[in-house]
């Protein structure tokens, strides 16, 4: 009986001298998960993440960007919210002539927009191209992703859902009937017909295929992109949770065939996010572009280990390998927020960036330097069209870490 009691004096005693401890360990791993602000607790998850709130978009539209970034930096879930203010900031002559509303028509002088949006939590996509009338495209698009369970939708069926959403049609071809009536008068030159009858560089049509023997060799419908003149805005979020938003909004591309459908509509082509590993936005000639899904290939070369600036010049170097006279340019982002861009057919390549790690200064328009071309253009399309503004300030590199960047 004594040697009981005091094995269960003993027992007791233990017990004592270790609950403190096991209960002030769960106390520092519990406290340890919160993070204040302005007073209140937020809940993490068990490591912290480090992220700094990141806000891209293509070109050089600040306005927009500084719209988007106004919304992301309220706090974390905003993703989605800021890149669908940053492409409606873009609906005005702020954002180059295009957005503006009426300078890009297709053949018949119809305006049609086209827009989508990503989200990176789930891999899901909403939108819609061919859309008449309606300003908000990238609203009728969101309402896709959101109250559908489909991924595109297109032509007069995809106007008629955004009015039962209750976006109504407000976007007027009041400038377009110009820019038609000055495109008939120059032989509606440059256009996006080729291997047809009368020939599509003399004359506006209407066009027959040629025989079978007499197909000429490709001709690239290549536009100069002219700073300022762009018809396609991409925006990326990255918020402090890690959590992705990628958005494309595009009027088209002047004078093209009706009907025709663009990147910004297509998954993977301008953009793509999985929060798992990151997300890249793309931009530049949008047929190119949906061959070959850059924005998606530049996210699954992130996780195959790339950094950001390797996706990035992988990207653009197999675009050039398959259409050496492409133009354009992609942006990629990793998940901790390191990002970087590479270009072709350019001189340069502009991007607007807001927040990010180290950087106080909003809406800082980053420049970099186009990729040489390893092969001799093929179709004779153009090379370094892009007009340059003198910059007087020292801009960093996109990303700070081009060579020793990690994922």
């Amino acid at each position: 009986m004594l040697v009981r009691s005091f094995c269960l004096q003993l027992l007791i005693l233990l017990q004592l001298f270790e609950s403190p401890c096991r209960t002030q360990g769960k106390s520092l791993k519990y406290f340890r998960n919160f993070k204040t602000t302005k007073g209140k607790f937020r809940i993490f998850g068990t490591k912290k993440t480090n992220i700094q709130p990141l806000l891209i978009s293509t070109w050089n539209y600040t306005d927009a960007n500084l719209q988007a970034w106004s919304v992301l930096r309220q706090g974390p879930r905003r993703t989605r919210q800021a890149v669908i203010q940053g492409c409606l900031a873009c609906q005005n002559p702020r954002c180059g002539g295009h957005f503006g509303g009426g300078s890009a028509p297709d053949s018949e002088g119809k305006l049609t927009l086209e827009a989508a949006i990503m989200d990176g939590d789930g891999l899901r996509y909403g939108a819609v191209a061919g859309i008449e009338g309606v300003r908000n495209a990238i609203l009728v698009a969101d309402a896709v992703l959101r109250y559908t369970k489909h991924t595109l939708l297109v032509g007069k069926s995809a106007t008629r859902f955004g009015r039962s959403m209750g976006y109504k049609e407000d976007y007027s071809n009041v400038h377009a009937e110009k820019f038609l009536e000055q495109w008939k008068s120059n032989e509606c030159q440059p256009n996006f017909w080729r291997d047809v009858h009368p020939s599509p560089t003399e004359n506006c049509g209407p066009y027959l295929p040629l025989p079978q023997h007499m197909h000429q060799q490709p001709m690239h419908p290549e536009y100069p992109i002219v700073q300022g003149q762009h018809d396609q805005l991409a925006l990326l979020a990255l918020d402090e949770e890690g959590k992705f938003h990628v958005a494309s909004q595009s009027t088209g591309a002047q004078f093209r065939i009706p009907g025709r459908v663009g990147d910004s509509a297509v998954p993977g082509a301008g953009i793509y996010a999985d929060n798992e590993v990151g997300g890249a936005v793309a931009s530049g000639d949008g047929d190119v572009l949906m061959r070959h899904l850059p924005a998606f290939l530049a996210v699954e070369a992130l996780r195959t280990g790339k950094s950001p600036h390797q996706a990035a010049e992988w990207v653009v170097q197999r675009l050039l390998k398959h259409n050496t006279e492409f133009n354009g340019a992609v942006v990629v982002v990793n998940r901790r927020g390191v990002y970087a861009a590479a270009c072709a057919g350019l001189d340069e390549f502009h991007f607007v960036v807001s927040g990010g790690k180290g950087y106080l200064s909003m809406a800082r328009v980053e420049r970099i330097k186009c990729l040489e071309r390893e092969v001799e253009v093929v179709d004779g399309g153009p090379r370094g069209l892009f007009r340059i503004i003198p910059d007087k300030q020292v801009v960093p590199k996109a990303g700070g870490k081009r060579n020793g960047d990690k994922s």
